[in-house]
């Protein structure tokens, strides 16, 4: 019994939708996606000038690259484990 849970439409969604998420993760951290380096002092993030600081930006592209690694990797895979464990079909 092969170990998969998703088809073919649903994984071609989920790749497409992973890799629309790192690609907007990258575009809204700029161009410091590599060159990112921990601020000295904390920046709240919730007030509006911080968010238009890049330190913001570049913490919430990698969140929002990060979560697009699962649609991708499940996508790829083809097994999701949420599914597996509630009974998805």
């Amino acid at each position: 019994m092969p170990l998969t849970n998703e088809k073919g439409l649903e994984r071609i969604l989920r790749i497409s939708i992973g890799f629309c998420l790192i690609a907007w993760g990258f575009w809204v951290s700029g161009s410091y996606w590599m060159s990112y380096t921990t601020p000295i002092y904390q920046i709240p993030c919730w007030e509006w000038e911080s968010f238009i600081s890049h330190a913001c930006l570049v913490e919430r592209g990698i969140a929002i690259a990060i979560i697009g690694l699962i649609p991708l990797f499940t996508g790829v895979i083809g097994w999701c484990p949420l599914k597996a464990i509630l009974r998805i079909k």
